[in-house]
């Protein structure tokens, strides 16, 4: 989602650029790290990693996922809670709809949304009992984006916004600033590399191949729905 705020900083042609260049760089290491995976007879991403760099790393590693997907979910669970309850700057799904009322209390939201929607899918025990609700959130991100897009065109029609800026703006300290933001942005936007292992191990005849195939349609989506 961050990936709207790089594009606003570098500008339209760097952007788009940036964004299938980190693409195409996540997809190789994808699939460098299935070729290694297989040949070390590792099941798991922390298998490789203390495989190849030892057991200590291994623990950091995990230590590093643990605390990022802690992060993502804090950041999922501010977005949730800003669309649905609102916040200073807009009115909230549920006060447009329902009127202001305890049930757009920020804080219960959160908590309803935590224990009726993501604990139950936390205890699945494999990664493909989650294939329909994920084929559902791809569908609902391209009909995000194409709304957004009618949207905006239709604006930039009748002139009530701006044309989109295609090169960065490098006239501000404030501007390069933004810039050196940008860098963990796209460098963050397609880690998944320590969910590949658990996936190949499910994949239903499984080989290089055929992950290879799943990790580059993955990458595509990406690069055509998020920018």
């Amino acid at each position: 989602m961050a990936l709207l705020a790089t594009m606003k900083v570098l500008g339209l042609v760097l952007g788009i650029f940036l964004i299938i260049l980190i693409g195409i760089l996540s997809e190789i290491t994808v699939e460098m790290l299935i070729r290694f995976a297989i040949s070390c007879k590792a099941r798991s991403y922390g298998e490789v990693v203390q495989i190849a760099m030892g057991r200590t790393a291994r623990v950091l590693s995990e230590i590093c996922i643990i605390v990022n997907n802690a992060g993502v979910l804090i950041v999922y669970l501010i977005i949730m809670g800003d669309v649905m309850s609102g916040s200073v700057r807009h009115i909230g799904v549920l006060d447009q709809w329902l009127g202001h009322g305890f049930w757009d209390h920020r804080k219960l939201l959160v908590l309803v949304v935590m224990v009726v929607f993501l604990a139950p899918l936390c205890v699945l025990d494999r990664i493909d009992s989650l294939s329909m609700t994920s084929a559902a959130l791809v569908a609902l991100a391209v009909v995000f984006v194409v709304v957004c897009f009618a949207v905006a065109f239709i604006k930039l029609i009748e002139g009530k916004i701006e044309a989109p800026r295609m090169s960065p703006d490098f006239g501000s300290k404030m501007a390069i600033l933004d810039l050196l933001v940008v860098i963990p942005i796209m460098t963050n936007a397609y880690v998944c590399h320590f969910n590949v292992q658990p996936i190949y191990n499910e994949l239903e005849g499984r080989s290089p191949q055929k992950m290879n195939q799943v990790g580059r349609i993955t990458t595509g989506l990406c690069v055509a729905i998020y920018p």
